[in-house]
């Protein structure tokens, strides 16, 4: 990292400054959590704070910490921070990824974020309690990968010294990154012991904090106060509910969310795996897919987005009296069959055309199991955008994935994919959180 700073210390600079410029445009917002933790020093003792989260509501340490702490400095303390961790996200990703930094990768992770859907953007990275929640921990996450990825990927044995007390803060950060990155963990030391490999036994380290973090947090007290809560507050039959009932519901928030919050995500894969290879027949059906779900949803966009008719009992009664092709059922179900269809076809597709397709069906995987996860938790629909921060993130690695591979077979047009991957859409996203 060093060697990058010193080599690029004006490009470095100037992204910094463009990343603390643009977040200045962001504020406390009173009426949200913000407001609730500016109180909270009138109140309590830093160490009492803590305590009492952790007795009575979130085991999170590292970012309850820094909620009591911000709001005791000026915003623009907030500002400096959010900026590194944008930086250091992009480092990351570039160095888990290519293994090597350059300016042109670097661009390209640092706008990457850009493809998230801005309800996203505004609720994980743009507002203050949610930046700390999930954009800090995400930065620190991805960079504690990096030996894994170093020894994984390619052979090299990183010293982990630097590496040690990110992957200790985020251990208490998110139990969301943190599941996942425990199942990253595990699989690289599960596949090296199973191929035979040898691994870089210290890794072991960062990933018994991983799991010492996750259980300090799962384990915690005021888990059960929390969720008794929330039960009451967002989901009063939470408890209730049967468990053919709580996957209905899954599946509808899960979906819903998906289709709005990830759907131009999928839509850039699509674009990029089409750019490396067209020519499979895959990658004629799923186009063709494409542009049919694109006018159904022209000419009927309230029925095709319609997922709530799920809850509704009709459609059971009709299936079970062998009525299949009953309107009920088909509007309660259609949606589903279409959005599942578009989504495994770009999945597939892209699958078919990486090189990297165990380490790319992996973060599919992840980017899924991580929204299933909220099933279990009253707050499914409470919680907002930023849950799919995670998801969100699996999506943008496979996205810089494909984009490494795109680059490698059209060599010669480098800058010119640059412009057309780095600038125009991610730079309209940002720009449009603004507003």
């Amino acid at each position: 990292m060093q060697k990058f700073i010193k080599n690029n210390y004006v490009f470095y600079v100037g992204l910094f400054v463009l990343a603390v410029l643009y977040l200045s445009n962001f504020d406390v917002d009173l009426s949200s959590d913000d407001g609730w933790f500016m109180t909270v020093p009138r109140e309590y003792s830093f160490l009492g704070f803590l305590q009492w989260r952790y007795y009575h509501w979130s085991a999170r340490l590292f970012p309850e910490a820094m909620l009591y702490l911000i709001f005791l400095v000026p915003l623009i303390v907030h500002h400096l921070i959010s900026a590194c961790a944008w930086l250091l996200y992009s480092y990351s990703l570039v160095r888990i990824v290519v293994g090597t930094i350059n300016r042109k990768d670097f661009l390209v992770a640092f706008l990457s974020l850009g493809f998230m859907n801005i309800w996203v953007m505004k609720d994980s990275i743009f507002w203050i309690t949610g930046a700390i929640n999930y954009l800090w921990p995400l930065a620190l996450g991805l960079f504690a990968m990096i030996p894994y990825a170093d020894s994984f990927f390619r052979n090299k044995k990183t010293a982990i010294c630097l590496y040690l007390v990110p992957a200790f803060i985020f251990s208490f950060s998110n139990e969301q990154l943190i599941a996942c990155v425990i199942g990253v963990a595990l699989i690289y030391h599960g596949t090296m012991l199973v191929m035979k490999r040898k691994e870089n036994y210290f890794l072991y380290i960062p990933t018994t904090f991983f799991v010492t973090g996750f259980s300090f947090m799962f384990l915690a007290p005021g888990n059960k106060m929390r969720m008794q809560q929330e039960i009451e507050m967002w989901m009063p039959n939470f408890n209730e509910l049967s468990l053919s009932s709580r996957i209905l519901r899954g599946s509808l928030w899960l979906f819903e969310g998906w289709q709005t919050k990830l759907l131009l995500l999928f839509i850039v894969i699509l674009v990029i795996s089409l750019f490396i290879d067209s020519s499979k027949l895959l990658a004629k059906i799923t186009t063709g897919y494409t542009v049919v779900l694109g006018l159904l949803l022209y000419n009927f966009p309230n029925k095709l987005t319609n997922f709530k008719l799920i809850n509704e009992s009709g459609w059971v009664d009709q299936l079970k009296a062998g009525n299949i092709l009953n309107g009920t059922v088909i509007s309660a179900i259609l949606p589903y069959l279409l959005w599942a269809g578009f989504f495994c076809l770009v999945i597939a597709f892209s699958l078919s055309i990486a090189k990297q397709k165990v380490f790319i069906g992996l973060s599919y995987s992840a980017s899924l199991l991580s929204s299933m996860l909220m099933w279990f938790s009253p707050t499914m629909y409470a919680s907002g955008a930023r849950v799919f921060m995670c998801s969100s993130v699996f999506l943008l690695i496979i996205l810089f994935i494909l984009y490494q591979q795109f680059r490698a077979v059209n060599e010669e047009n480098k800058n010119k994919q640059l412009l057309f991957y780095a600038c125009f859409i991610p730079v309209i996203n940002l720009f449009s959180v603004l507003f």
